[in-house]
């Protein structure tokens, strides 16, 4: 097959990465285009992948609003696809973004990944629209776009942090943080069109959390936006790809990025979101409610975050069963990068299966704890 992959998103690096991987192996012909944002081109690269990065520069203009930004986007995007599939033949496209429209275009069969709920990203709608099929979680709603729906019964994080696909090198680990002890406090820019409004950990707030962390180990900050001299120093110095191991290890993390979050999750190391789209997504809902794999605090809600996490350092019921809980959830999840490379591989007579029977999916959940 020819398959063309259009992500814009770190997270969809991951989400992707081995099954580009398999594919590539198995003798398809895989081609990746991507944009510049935040650490992306960077862990592509280091995959040793041959890719296009149609916007070098970024998509952000500053300054600028989001809505005229993502505006004006919109038709700069689709433009730079379209003169990069001019005179390719592809089988099928799988993207996060507006690569979408160049398939309705070309007539060529379109797979969009999300994990959010349409009512909390309403703007992703213009994909949603166009796409042929949209690879979700089973418990994300998007609402009139369901029909479309490819539900595979997991979350994201689950095709590369699933223990299937991921074994944590504990020797980088040493090598990179000495302490036993160790906490990630995650700062994300929340700079995006359907952030606008949102907001998350304020400079005080990260230090009053270093304040009562450094009671109980080292403080590393993993940033997306910039840091004040005095945060600075607790800079997590690392290579985008080492992240995950370093995060598996931590004590506990407390952030304001909805993804790391819910990696801290999968990974069973106890997780404190703290942002304001709590209660708001139901991927997170789940792992909050039903696993009890992590806490979530709106942003009126500091002080009770400040109270939850000091109780879970000196060992409550949350940080004493996560492990058991993680349990539950893996045995109960899909393994997802095993699943979307059957999808892929044996596509369209996979939509087939699916929609003829839906519980095809479980072959894939093959935790043996």
């Amino acid at each position: 097959m020819n398959i063309l992959f259009f992500f814009v998103h770190p997270s969809k690096f991951h989400v992707f990465k081995k099954t580009i991987n398999h594919l590539k192996s198995n003798g398809h012909n895989v081609d990746i285009l991507i944009t510049s944002k935040d650490v992306l081109e960077e862990l592509v690269k280091n995959e040793g992948w041959n890719y296009t990065n149609i916007f070098p520069e970024g998509r952000k203009f500053k300054n600028v609003s989001p809505y005229i930004s993502a505006g004006v986007n919109f038709f700069r995007t689709i433009h730079r696809l379209l003169k990069y599939c001019r005179n390719k033949k592809y089988d099928l496209f799988i993207t996060d973004d507006l690569l979408v429209y160049v398939g309705k275009i070309k007539k060529i069969p379109t797979i969009a990944f999300t994990d959010d709920d349409l009512a909390i990203v309403k703007q992703f709608s213009i994909i949603l629209k166009f796409a042929n099929y949209i690879l979700a979680p089973s418990i994300t709603n998007l609402g009139k776009f369901n029909e479309k729906k490819i539900a595979f019964d997991g979350y994201k994080e689950l095709a590369y942090l699933h223990p299937n696909q991921f074994t944590p090198d504990l020797e980088l680990v040493k090598k990179i943080i000495p302490e036993k002890n160790f906490f990630i406090l995650r700062l994300v820019s929340l700079t995006a069109y359907h952030d606008v409004g949102k907001s998350g950990i304020t400079k005080e707030k990260a230090k009053q959390l270093i304040s009562l962390l450094e009671k109980y180990g080292q403080v590393y900050i993993s940033a997306e936006r910039e840091l004040s001299p005095e945060l600075e120093k607790y800079k997590l110095k690392i290579e985008p790809h080492q992240l995950k191991d370093v995060l598996s290890q931590a004590k506990a993390y407390i952030g304001d990025s909805q993804t790391m979050s819910s990696e801290a999750a999968i990974l069973g190391v106890p997780s404190f979101r703290f942002n304001d789209f709590v209660g708001k997504i139901g991927v997170m809902d789940e792992k909050d409610d039903v696993y009890k794999l992590s806490k979530s605090y709106k942003t009126s809600e500091f002080s009770f975050l400040l109270k939850d996490l000091e109780n879970s350092l000196n060992g409550d019921v949350f940080s004493l069963k996560i492990k058991e809980n993680q349990k539950r959830m893996l045995s109960e999840k899909v393994d997802l990068t095993s699943f979307m490379i059957w999808l892929l591989e044996n596509f369209p007579d996979s939509i087939r299966t699916l929609k003829k029977n839906p519980l095809y999916q479980e072959k894939f959940i093959n935790f043996m704890g």
